[in-house]
């Protein structure tokens, strides 16, 4: 998952150099902020692999050819002092964002909003998807 790990730092790097989100807004690695306040006061963006794939193909000439697949959850957590159709909108911001600094993310999804009583807050559960070919 090396892959992976510098991929969502660089989407991490991306969203702050970009000023999109403003001080109420942060864009996280998964599971490294153990201690949020709950109930969160932020909007958070919070960024983990969830496959990695690594496979090889041959085309009609039979030269071999690398396919490198990732997907990246992106789960927006926000305050239910907000609002989620607004924080909805803002999630298809980054995302695009996101696609747009990437020739390679190939595609993503946001998905509805939830209820989430671990930290209180709605969730968007959203996802990006990453793939690079090559000839070896």
């Amino acid at each position: 998952m090396q892959a992976a790990t510098v991929l969502i730092d660089s989407f991490i790097k991306i969203i702050k150099e970009s000023q999109l989100l403003n001080s109420s807004c942060q864009a996280i690695r998964a599971y490294e902020s153990k201690n949020l306040p709950v109930p969160i006061k932020k909007t958070y963006f919070s960024f983990s692999a969830v496959e990695s794939k690594l496979f090889y193909s041959a085309d009609e000439n039979g030269n071999k050819t690398e396919i490198n697949s990732i997907r990246i959850a992106v789960n927006c957590f926000i305050p239910l002092s907000k609002s989620p159709a607004v924080t909805y909108t803002l999630t298809e911001s980054v995302l695009n964002l996101l696609m747009k600094s990437n020739k390679d993310i190939v595609s993503f999804t946001v998905g509805k909003t939830e209820y989430d009583s671990d930290v209180d807050a709605f969730r968007i559960n959203s996802e990006l998807h990453y793939q690079t070919e090559k000839q070896v």
